[in-house]
């Protein structure tokens, strides 16, 4: 089946559609997690958010909406954790990850009845996003990209320098929450796109791969735009042509790219040093 054919379906295209914005929102957004050294945060989102997703199939209610609620409160008090003095934030970090797994899976045990499985939101399932679910994420991109236009600036200053911030915005604690709650929104949407145990590579691999050659944060959020859209697209491309899971293809598309980029600079340094 050819890629045209593909995109000729009604859920490829939304699965296409939702892939796109989360590219997009990933590559921007993750940008300020790896400036700011905050990759674990996300993993930690990703967990609880699978906790809500095990109460949601537990109590029969939206898996989404349980996760995008744990994952709000999670930021929330994880936010709250990281401004006390004597508990530092890998610590908390640490916990709320492992213990939003455990809970995760024990919620499932108790919903086994239930026709949706956690393993479906560990590794995503793009292909079975709903229309409900397109407009959902729509209007969540749209909201954390103004956050991030509006507060970008600052964000920046923040991330980079956290106590400098403080003392030179009034307003960078509740800056720093904003930015916690958008990763927790784009964590607990994303658990259908490439899943609460994958997400991070969306955040953090175009981005490590951007920082290679590109010399302003500017240029970094584009080119992690760009190499997340290309992962999104092959990704679902080659899910349909080798028959594999979704997420799990657009994972190892990033992976291959940044494999790609690194084998290529040293191949060109290599060409360069036999030349001189």
């Amino acid at each position: 089946m050819m890629l045209f054919d593909i995109l000729s379906l009604d859920f490829a295209q939304r699965a296409l559609f939702v892939g796109m914005m989360a590219g997009v929102v990933a590559g921007i957004l993750g940008s300020y997690v790896v400036a700011g050294r905050h990759a674990v945060f996300s993993d930690m989102l990703a967990h609880t958010s699978l906790a809500g997703v095990g109460i949601g199939l537990f109590f029969n209610i939206s898996p989404l909406g349980g996760a995008l609620i744990i994952a709000c409160i999670s930021a929330y008090l994880l936010w709250l954790f990281s401004r006390q003095k004597d508990i530092t934030s890998e610590s908390i970090t640490m916990v709320f990850l492992s213990g939003g797994l455990a809970l995760a899976l024990l919620f499932a045990h108790f919903a086994k009845d239930n026709p949706l499985s956690l393993e479906t939101f560990l590794f995503g399932s793009i292909l079975t996003v709903r229309p409900e679910e397109v407009w959902y994420f729509a209007l969540a991109s749209v909201g954390i990209l103004l956050f991030l236009t509006f507060f970008g600036g600052k964000l920046k200053t923040i991330v980079l320098d956290p106590v400098y911030a403080e003392s030179r915005f009034r307003s960078s604690k509740w800056i720093e929450l904003g930015f916690l709650l958008s990763m927790a929104i784009l964590v607990g949407l994303s658990l259908k796109v490439v899943g609460g145990l994958l997400i991070g590579a969306l955040l953090v691999i175009p981005v490590v791969i951007s920082q290679m050659f590109c010399g302003s944060f500017r240029l970094v959020m584009f080119w992690s735009v760009i190499w997340n859209i290309i992962a999104i697209i092959l990704g679902i491309a080659l899910s349909f042509w080798l028959d594999v899971p979704t997420g799990s293809a657009i994972v190892l598309t990033l992976i291959g790219e940044l494999f790609l980029f690194v084998l290529t600079r040293a191949v060109i340094r290599f060409l360069q040093r036999i030349s001189l």
